[in-house]
């Protein structure tokens, strides 16, 4: 079985916890202790005071006896059976208050012993010092067997020494100290939920730059943003500062690998689909036919390396984000820059607060190719729309141009393929489109817009 929490704030309030207990204990018997003191100590002040009125009341009647005065028995020592009792014992006879009416002086009990006296040559000392002029304490049953506690001195009279005690119920000690404790244990009940809920409080508060952390973690992961706030305390920013470290050296490497496939892809791709498609066309020779299925392996061989390259790039720990509605507005002013001889108007139906899961550099090349070829073949308007559904982005492309026959769809997402020679390209804006949307697990689709046009239908994950 484990005791120890996992989480930190489990340990925090684990550890608090325990040290408000132990402490409002201890508290709680100090405290105790002390009021039995100060009670005990009262009544000893109310005993003490008897036994000096009884030793400098003490005289002998006619008959020789000890006496005192009638006024020493007043209460509480007057009343039977109440505990409350004083008693003088000596060689010419005893005296006892009127509470031992009929049950004569009592057997005293041995004195306290002071802690001190265990050392050597104080015992004599002490002992002398504790009998001069000072009544000494005790504690032993009373007749009815309830316990009592006695004041003794020991004080001359005539040419004797007489033992004067006065003693006092226990139940006069413990229960005012009863009656102080049950209000202070609930008072250390309060204080302790107080403290409770200041230590949930404490161990919340500072615990929160750890849970801003692991949120600002989670943006990064998302792609929501590219580092953590330096603005933190000062036992966590090390940390911080560790983490965008890292963050740091693993975009500049990711901008590295990138820069390796983008040169790699325009170094090796564009003229093996340049010359495949000069050897279609020139093809007279049944050795060009192996030719062309060697420059076709070639090809498998590349898309399938660019595809584990940017894969193993992209699954680091910086997932990309791009936010659609905002690439949207700056391709979309470029586009119709670019095409403002013709006129054309776009429509852009976009919420702000949908992002796909891919790099802002290849959206931008997705959607550019896209766009660029709905102008080329649109009369007069573009409309761009993006919803997000069940963890995806669908964008449309729709152009009001004389749109694409179906048969012909799939032969333009060939690379070089060109249906209209009279319109400027090259034939590798779709195929191009096409791969970069398939290396992010999306596709593209082209089909026939409502406007009669040519719609083509881009499916990327969005990002979290």
């Amino acid at each position: 079985m484990r005791f120890i929490p996992r989480s930190l704030a489990g340990r925090l309030r684990l550890a608090a916890a325990a040290a408000i207990i132990v402490a409002l204990l201890l508290a709680g018997i100090a405290i105790a202790l002390i009021l039995q003191r100060f009670v005990i100590g009262q009544i000893d002040q109310r005993l003490d005071g008897q036994v000096f009125a009884i030793a400098a009341a003490l005289q002998h009647d006619g008959d020789g006896k000890m006496t005192v005065t009638p006024m020493l028995n007043g209460p509480p020592f007057d009343r039977p059976g109440s505990g409350w009792a004083w008693q003088v014992t000596g060689s010419d006879g005893e005296l006892v208050s009127a509470s031992l009416a009929g049950l004569g002086a009592l057997p005293l009990p041995p004195v306290h012993g002071s802690r001190f006296h265990n050392f050597p040559g104080l015992s004599k000392l002490l002992g002398s010092l504790d009998t001069f002029g000072r009544p000494a304490p005790a504690d032993g049953p009373g007749p009815d067997g309830q316990a009592l506690h006695w004041r003794i001195l020991a004080a001359p009279f005539d040419k004797q020494t007489v033992t004067v005690a006065a003693a006092a119920p226990y139940r006069a000690i413990y229960g005012p100290l009863r009656e102080a404790l049950v209000p202070l244990a609930l008072a250390l009940m309060a204080l302790g939920l107080l403290l409770f809920g200041a230590m949930l409080a404490q161990v919340r508060l500072g615990l929160r730059p750890l849970a801003a952390l692991r949120a600002g973690l989670a943006d990064i992961r998302a792609g929501r943003r590219t580092s953590i706030s330096t603005d933190q305390p000062s036992e966590i920013l090390p940390l911080v500062e560790e983490v965008n470290s890292l963050l740091a050296d693993n975009a500049e490497g990711l901008a590295r690998a990138r820069r390796h496939v983008a040169n790699l892809a325009h170094g090796l791709k564009t003229p093996l689909a340049a010359l495949g498609l000069a050897l279609e066309r020139q093809s007279t020779k049944p050795a060009d036919g192996m030719m062309r299925s060697q420059l076709d392996l070639m090809d498998r061989l590349i898309r399938h390396h660019l595809s584990r390259a940017r894969t193993a790039v992209l699954s680091g720990p910086a997932r990309a984000s791009t936010n659609v509605a905002e690439r949207l507005a700056d391709l979309t002013g470029m586009i119709a820059n670019v095409h403002r001889e013709r006129g054309l108007s776009f429509h852009v139906d976009a919420a702000t607060d949908v992002a796909v899961a891919a790099e802002t550099q290849d959206f931008d090349e997705i959607l550019g190719n896209l766009l660029d070829n709905a102008c080329k073949w649109a009369r007069s308007s573009v409309t761009v729309t993006a919803r997000a559904d069940a963890g995806h982005v669908t964008i449309d492309i729709d152009d009001d141009g004389t749109g694409l026959d179906t048969a012909a769809m799939p032969e333009v997402m060939r690379p070089g393929r060109r249906i209209d020679e009279a319109t400027s390209g090259y034939g590798f804006g779709l195929p191009i489109a096409a791969e970069l949307v398939e290396l992010y697990g999306g596709s593209l689709e082209l089909s026939r817009a409502n406007s009669g046009g040519l719609r083509a239908r881009v499916i990327l994950p969005q990002a979290l």
